[in-house]
């Protein structure tokens, strides 16, 4: 039995895909990963793929940068949206999406993040 981070049910373990590495179970169950599917088709064919000389709004690099990082058949870019209002956000690179994904694109636990490398920051020399 595993339990799904979607639908939060405990499902018996052929009610989950394997991962693309194929060493580990998804963590959400077919029928929520067949709905993200559905929601992330609806959503690019509303909004479309990122247009020419697009960057990645939070690590600022380019298609030629972000190339090398994701899965070659998925492309440089991914669609981010909201999980809960399932409304588009925009595109990531596949590096920041997963960091976003690691925090739960929780806000606090970023500002908390955020906060603890601040803290860890050596004071500026030329701040006199």
């Amino acid at each position: 039995m595993k339990l799904c981070n979607k639908c939060n049910q405990l499902l018996p373990l052929d009610s989950f895909n394997n991962a693309s590495g194929g060493n580990y179970l998804r963590p959400e169950c077919k029928n929520c990963n067949k709905e993200l599917d559905n929601i992330r088709k609806k959503l690019r064919e509303e909004f479309g793929m990122p247009k020419d000389n697009y960057v990645c709004p939070i690590c600022l690099d380019s298609e030629s940068d972000v190339r090398k990082r994701g899965r070659r058949k998925q492309g440089p870019w991914v669609l981010d949206h909201c999980h809960t209002t399932h409304t588009f956000r925009g595109w990531l690179c596949h590096k920041c999406n997963m960091a976003l994904g690691g925090f739960n694109d929780d806000k606090n636990v970023l500002q908390r993040a955020i906060d603890y490398l601040t803290k860890g920051e050596k004071p500026d020399d030329n701040s006199s």
